[in-house]
């Protein structure tokens, strides 16, 4: 019965890590301020954070041996995007970065010229 009782008790005071799924884009942490997507500028890609559809952010871990990579971080900068993975003390601990805008292509024809 004790040994319930201490299995209950670490529980209880463990910290609660959840895997969780969201959905927003990366901007610059100054352009999600002030609800900037589109026109944020690359400068602000050293801090970027993920800005919800409702405003809210959520910072993410980022770099070398994760699923952001700065290669992926610059692909997904100010795009939409869905991070997958562990909130942990109020930040993602991403494992899975899907990019779900892609970038129009842009076609040219001899009337353009």
């Amino acid at each position: 019965m004790r040994r319930a009782h201490v299995l209950w008790l670490a529980l209880l005071v463990a910290p609660h890590a959840s895997a969780e799924t969201r959905e927003g884009w990366i901007v610059g942490e100054p352009c999600a301020a002030s609800r900037q997507v589109a026109d944020c500028p690359l400068r602000h890609v050293d801090r970027p954070i993920l800005l919800l559809e409702d405003g809210q952010v959520l910072p993410f871990l980022r770099g070398e041996g994760g699923s952001v990579t700065p290669d992926a971080l610059d692909k997904a900068y100010g795009k939409k995007v869905r991070l997958s993975g562990e909130i942990r003390q109020g930040v993602l601990q991403p494992v899975k970065l899907e990019i779900l805008e892609v970038s129009g292509e842009r076609k040219f024809f001899k009337g353009c010229l």
